[in-house]
This record gives C-alpha cells, sequence and structure tokens, in this order.
C-alpha cells in the first residue's frame, strides 16, 4: 500500500475512535463499515465492480444496526428505576 493510502487511512481511524459513542458498539461499527469499504474500493479499482451498490447496502445495514442499538440503549434507560 503507498505511503500516502496509510497516512489517508490512519487519519480515518484516529477519527473514528474520536466520534462520540451514541450507543454500545457504534466506534466499532463505524471503524468497521469503512474497513469494508475502503476494501470495496480497492476491489473496484483491481476489477470493475458494482461498487456503489456494495456501498449502499452496507450503509443500510449499518443503519439497521444502530437503531437497534439505540433503541436497546433507550429501552433499558427507561426501565432503569431513578435513584
Amino acid at each position: 500500500m503507498p505511503p500516502n493510502n496509510r497516512k489517508i487511512i490512519s487519519i480515518i481511524l484516529e477519527e473514528c475512535r474520536e466520534v462520540e459513542k451514541r450507543c454500545d458498539g457504534y466506534r466499532e461499527e463505524i471503524i468497521e463499515v469503512i474497513s469494508e469499504i475502503l476494501e470495496y474500493e480497492r476491489s473496484h479499482r483491481v476489477s470493475a465492480t458494482n461498487i456503489q451498490k456494495k456501498i449502499n447496502d452496507k450503509c443500510n445495514a449499518t443503519a439497521r444496526f444502530l437503531a437497534k442499538q439505540r433503541n436497546q440503549n433507550a429501552t433499558l434507560e427507561t426501565e432503569e428505576p431513578n435513584t
């Protein structure tokens, strides 16, 4: 991997680690999604794959995961007794 690409990836990962945690697994999911999108891009350069569909599918799956996580967190917060 060219040094410039390594630098870009390290910056992206650093920024992901600083993203506000909105639910359990949020940062990890964001890092995983970005890693997969970068892999899609690499594959797309090698053999013209349908990258847009793959990215859309991945983003939709991630949105469903995050919505589910946020709903679970909200449910837990409403079930906890006030102290």
